[in-house]
């Protein structure tokens, strides 16, 4: 796949090595299209809400983006219909059928599930206190998960990837959550602030894995949606941004 990045040269993020000693596994991380929830501000994280019809356009066109330019291997998906319905799209047009990793799903909000960020702050101030204390690994959920446990789930399910799939091209579509967790492992960053590795609706990172450091070629890339209008295409490229929080 051609690369994209700002600077010209990809991305070495060197606090990632592969686990398996002769490895090379290239990830494309696709986050699933749009949902209502994610027009609404909703934090609709283990919730299983369906793609809108702008979400399942876009899904049809990261499916075409990867059928043009990627060779693959192995497609993955959260089980959450957001994101297996997009996988769906993808293999449709890369000729491949979605293998579902119950580790992808999004962080559970338990009782909090369908609040706004605003609501939180007005009625839970306590959570709303702690949510800003980027340090406090063990923030939990009422009902759901901790900051902690969704983190170390979402990189054991990575490093289960990688380990199996050492030598293969695949495509991983998952929750904005779940890539942004990942992709501050991958820098050696704390997991805990959302905005700062926030990725677009049907965006696409693409980096490759091995033994020696970890290439991150594309970061929150979404040229292909510009034919849509969406707003999103304004946050393509290889370095990190800052968006509003949506699951």
């Amino acid at each position: 796949m051609p690369t994209r990045s700002n600077g010209g040269s990809p991305n070495a993020a060197d606090q990632l090595r592969h686990p398996v000693g002769h490895g090379e596994t290239t990830l494309y991380l696709v986050r699933h299209g749009r949902t209502d929830s994610n027009l609404r501000g909703l934090l609709h994280g283990a919730t299983d809400v369906p793609l809108d019809a702008h979400g399942l356009r876009q899904a049809a066109l990261i499916g075409e983006r990867l059928a043009a330019e990627a060779e693959v291997d192995v497609l993955l998906s959260s089980p959450l219909q957001r994101a297996l319905t997009t996988a769906r799209a993808i293999g449709d047009r890369i000729g491949l059928p979605p293998t579902t990793v119950p580790g992808l799903v999004e962080m559970d909000f338990g009782d909090l599930e369908g609040y706004t960020v605003d609501r939180i702050v007005a009625e839970h101030p306590g959570i709303a206190d702690r949510m800003a204390d980027l340090e406090d690994e063990e923030l939990a959920w009422p009902g759901g998960e901790s900051r902690r446990d969704f983190h170390d789930r979402v990189m054991a399910a990575f490093l289960a990837i990688l380990e199996e799939h050492h030598a293969h091209r695949v495509v991983v579509v998952a929750h904005g959550g779940v890539i942004s967790s990942f992709l501050a492992r991958v820098y050696g960053a704390s997991p805990h602030d959302w905005t700062a590795y926030h990725t677009g609706n049907c965006s696409l990172t693409h980096l490759v894995v091995r033994p020696e450091t970890t290439n991150v070629h594309l970061f929150n890339d979404v040229v292909h949606l510009g034919v849509l209008g969406d707003d999103d295409e304004r946050w393509s490229g290889s370095a990190p941004v800052t968006r509003e929080p949506v699951a």
